[in-house]
């Protein structure tokens, strides 16, 4: 039977659904309750906010053989070569968008039926008797939440369908398209600010669920990417506020390495989930919603685990010849990439494989992991920083400067010292591929900057007209990802 956000929707407004489990790792729903019979107290309305967090891991978690729908985002980007044989993958490296993928529904139904639950909670926590504090905490994640889902909605398809109300009827889910600006103005924006002001922790140690620095955090990314996807310079100034704001609370830092772990170690450890560097994650808990990611990136070459080992896709040579010969998360085994692996006597060695997601337990779990899934990482804000200060200023600071030299220096690479404008933007933009490679989030800056790394000259190009190794040529049209099909034959407004 096909499913449409119409169809979505419309199940959304029956039921909602129950959790008991007081953090953001469990399965989806145990229970339906109707609606008219739910949220009635606290302990509801909370279990109904969990139930939120549910939508955040579909598109991260592995279904059928090998297929992965956020490797969409990552193919495009010229730095990844596809081992998986799910059709659909060798298509996103030809830029070849079919709107029958079923890794775009997952991606659109995912984030609706988020954005449906935060519109549930929004309406009927705020009529709940419980205390003042509780209730706006809970309201604070469903609105992040929902600005989290618009803000992947409008980076992955562009104009989307706006709804901030729960269905009431079939009708109300029979909605077109609303410009980008207006999901950034009347959804994304007011959200968060909304989220901002009320009683948040501030971080998400402990439990994984939404913190003020998140909060925080995804306002800077959203303010950057208002910048350039509205061609409006002004956002730059506030996404730098923004970033220093989370940088000067000094809630977060970057991961080093000590006498135990390295840096990279501390990354892909479930033990270090959820803090210090991880600002905002999909969690997941071990034989209960377990993370596919770890099992899926070990090398298909070589047995390792008594599990299925699928390759999923491995970094290109030339991203890996890009790195700097001293930068240890290039060709540095068991940096960001492994090509030997040592099992008790026995070492392992086979092409270059992705070494961010590797659970150190997987090699006795597999193919269940408690590995979570990276969505807002310190690094990736330092960068915001960095990016927002030499553009709102017009040149960079020593702030913004000493904060990309953070990421250099933990790389094994020496201070930046004095560049212009253009040359700290090109050396902030090939600093995100260096360090976001396969964190979903490099598709993202494509789209906001129409820049792409090339990284066969290790420059930044325009984006439109350049030839990926693939041969396949960036026309403007591949900016978006077409809305399912079967979204568009059960709702024409959306054509």
């Amino acid at each position: 039977m096909k499913r449409s956000l119409y169809t979505l929707l419309v199940i959304s407004t029956l039921t909602v659904h129950l959790n008991s489990c007081t953090s953001q790792l469990e399965e989806d729903a145990r229970s339906s309750i109707p609606v008219k019979n739910f949220f009635t107290n606290e302990e509801e309305c909370n279990s109904a906010v969990i139930g939120i967090y549910n939508y955040i891991k579909a598109p991260y978690n592995k279904y059928g053989y090998d297929e992965m729908p956020y490797a969409m985002l990552e193919l495009p980007t010229g730095m990844f070569d596809n081992k998986a044989q799910w059709q659909f993958a060798s298509d996103y490296v030809n830029l070849k968008f079919d709107a029958t993928s079923p890794d775009f529904s997952i991606w659109w139904e995912s984030c609706y039926k988020g954005i449906e639950a935060a519109n549930s909670c929004l309406r009927y926590i705020p009529a709940v008797n419980m205390s003042e504090n509780k209730k706006n905490e809970l309201l604070a994640e469903a609105s992040f939440l929902r600005a989290y889902f618009y803000f992947q909605l409008v980076h992955i398809f562009g104009d989307v369908p706006l709804k901030m109300v729960p269905t009431a009827n079939p009708g109300d889910a029979l909605i077109g398209k609303s410009p980008v600006r207006d999901i950034f103005e009347k959804a994304i924006i007011p959200d968060l600010k909304f989220a901002e002001e009320q009683p948040l922790a501030a971080t998400t140690q402990g439990n994984g669920r939404v913190s003020v620095m998140a909060v925080k955090t995804l306002l800077a990314k959203t303010y950057l990417s208002m910048a350039g996807l509205l061609n409006d310079n002004s956002f730059y100034g506030l996404a730098k506020t923004k970033a220093l704001e989370v940088i000067q609370s000094n809630k977060h830092k970057l991961f080093e390495s000590d006498q135990e772990l390295t840096w990279f170690n501390k990354l892909n450890n479930p033990t270090f989930d959820n803090k210090e560097e991880h600002i905002f994650m999909a969690n997941y808990a071990i034989n209960n919603a377990n993370s596919s990611l770890p099992v899926y990136f070990l090398p298909k070459e070589v047995k390792l685990v008594n599990a299925l080992q699928f390759g999923g896709f491995s970094p290109s040579s030339f991203f890996l010849d890009a790195y700097d010969a001293a930068d240890l998360r290039g060709r540095h085994n068991q940096g960001f990439f492994m090509n030997t692996l040592q099992i008790g006597d026995e070492k392992h060695e086979f092409p270059w494989a992705i070494y961010k997601f590797m659970d150190p337990g997987i090699l006795t779990t597999a193919p269940n992991s408690a590995k979570n899934f990276p969505l807002l990482r310190y690094a990736d804000l330092l960068m915001v920083y960095s990016e927002a200060q030499n553009e709102a200023d017009g040149s960079p600071d020593k702030s913004a400067i000493d904060a990309v030299n953070q990421i250099r220096n933990r790389s094994g690479l020496p201070d930046i010292s004095k560049l212009s404008q253009a040359e700290f933007r090109e050396e902030v933009q090939k600093q995100r591929y260096f360090e976001l490679c396969a964190e979903g989030k490099i598709w993202f800056d494509m789209v906001r900057t129409k820049k792409i790394f090339d990284t066969k000259t290790n420059k930044m190009v325009d984006l439109i007209g350049f030839k990926l190794p693939s041969g396949a040529i960036f026309k403007e049209e591949n900016l978006k990802f077409p809305i399912p099909s079967r979204e568009v034959q059960i709702n024409p407004l959306l054509k």
